[in-house]
């Protein structure tokens, strides 16, 4: 390779929720049916994080302050959107009764858990899957999603 040219590039620094989501979600779903539930489980965390930003996003408020912290996204953030946004309340995250006990366990650092430290990983990834339902299918059909990129 010659000096100061390389291969590896990104095509936007512009941050896609809704893509990033998405693609989170696919691969948490083939590292858990592949029997990878450790990393299937870390992904779920990031289809949740990026399914809340987008909302987050959707509504005017700004989702980096959050960083990793889906617990704190998914109450105080979310209830603040609700009553500045009104057409917030169309994303009812809140009836998926596993919500607060995986956002209350998910972490970014899980990352360094031995193999096999996370047990209930496709509770993760299931909860993810309807987050990422109730969130980004309203978001598609209120036109602030995109079904592709």
């Amino acid at each position: 390779m010659a000096s100061g040219s390389s291969t590896l590039r990104f095509e936007t620094t512009h941050e896609n929720y809704s893509s990033a989501a998405r693609r989170h979600l696919h691969d948490a779903r083939t590292l858990l049916d592949a029997g990878r539930s450790d990393n299937a489980a870390y992904l779920a965390g990031y289809v949740i994080e990026c399914s809340l930003k987008k909302l987050l996003e959707i509504h005017g408020h700004g989702a980096r302050e959050y960083s990793h912290d889906i617990q704190r996204m998914s109450g105080r953030a979310l209830s603040l959107a609700a009553v500045l946004s009104p057409g917030a309340t169309r994303y009812r995250i809140d009836v998926i009764p596993e919500l607060q006990e995986v956002v209350s366990f998910w972490r970014s650092d899980q990352r360094y858990l031995p193999t096999g430290a996370i047990v209930g990983g496709a509770t993760l990834v299931q909860v993810a899957t309807q987050i990422y339902e109730q969130i980004m299918v309203e978001a598609i059909l209120d036109g602030n999603g995109a079904l592709h990129p």
